[in-house]
């Protein structure tokens, strides 16, 4: 196969992989996730540090379920318990073992997004935000842009809005994270792009409550790349995870650290990159990131949504996080 030939393989792939692939289906309603170590490096084994990140380790998850993929958002629940949401309204659950084993799986539909009267577009989830406090989670949506909101286990759908703001967006390209704060205010980054940056929201509570207000801002993403998930962590800084797509490189991700003291009223804001994943690096359709801390140390998650095809994976990685990362750095 000549180099044009390769490349041109490639580009069709990618464009495929791009507006959400061809999902491919064995019926199974299995709730068993299996996992296989994967290397950071196929180079260079010993290789540990990505940019300010120290590579912990990386897995491959896979199941016979039907259902399982498409995992766009992360949160960790404590006791190395994870949920992802995959973008056809499923809930995914897992437990990590310290020896790298999954325990305690489970894959469910999420309430009141399948059933005769429900139409497709309004299980595309995108989002995930998690209250330890009171176990409620938020999980936002787009095609039909909505928020939605579920107690404590998803047992039950306890609101949705459909706010205005995002009614604006393009079908495809709507709400694609959602961040709640310590301080219980809400954050939204929208997909779509306008000038290379991100329209994006910060709400002052709940938003599924009428009583919250919302303050409009921008993100410039790092060029080339568009926001796929973020987190807060524990000292009050919201990591951010970026993804492109290219059609020689393939799939890439850069994480950025952002102050959320800076954001404002209208005001055009961007983060410090600290780390990106490229070829030969272990990297996918990174969508979803979460935290976890130990003593002092904290651990960010990341995990790959993977469209439901033969030709992604989905993987999660672990990385150590420095308390203060050295902004002068360079990336790896």
């Amino acid at each position: 196969m000549t180099a044009k030939i390769k490349r041109l393989a490639l580009g069709i792939i990618l464009a495929v992989l791009t507006v959400g692939g061809v999902r491919t289906i064995y019926p199974s309603d299995s709730q068993d996730i299996i996992v296989r170590r994967l290397a950071l490096n196929p180079d260079n084994a010993t290789q540990r540090q990505v940019g300010a990140l120290e590579f912990i380790a990386a897995w491959e998850l896979r199941s016979r379920n039907e259902d399982f993929g498409g995992i766009s958002g992360l949160v960790s629940l404590g006791n190395s318990r994870f949920v992802g949401i995959g973008d056809a309204g499923t809930v995914i659950g897992f437990r990590l073992t310290e020896d790298g084993r999954i325990n305690g799986s489970f894959i469910a539909p999420l309430p009141n997004v399948h059933g005769p009267k429900v139409h497709y577009k309004d299980r595309d989830s995108e989002g995930l935000a998690y209250d330890p406090d009171s176990g409620q989670y938020w999980v936002s949506f787009e095609s039909n842009h909505a928020i939605r909101r579920y107690s404590k286990s998803f047992a039950q759908q306890t609101g949705m809005i459909r706010p205005a703001i995002l009614q604006k967006l393009p079908r495809n390209k709507g709400a694609e994270s959602i961040v709640r704060l310590q301080d219980g205010r809400f954050i939204i980054i929208a997909e779509s792009l306008d000038d290379d940056m991100h329209s994006a929201w910060i709400f002052s509570s709940d938003p599924i409550e009428s009583t919250t207000t919302t303050t409009p801002f921008t993100f410039r993403p790092p060029a080339g790349y568009r926001v796929t998930d973020a987190v807060q962590l524990p000292d009050g800084r919201i990591a951010i995870l970026n993804r492109a797509i290219g059609f020689m490189q393939g799939f890439t991700a850069k994480v950025s650290l952002l102050n959320p003291d800076s954001i404002g009223r209208d005001r055009v804001l961007s983060a410090d990159v600290i780390a990106s994943l490229a070829a030969p690096l272990l990297v996918d359709n990174m969508e979803g990131i979460a935290v976890t801390s130990d003593g002092n140390s904290m651990f960010l998650w990341l995990i790959s949504d993977n469209n439901f095809t033969l030709f992604q994976r989905t993987i999660l990685m672990k990385f150590r996080l420095p308390d203060q990362p050295d902004s002068k750095k360079p990336e790896a």
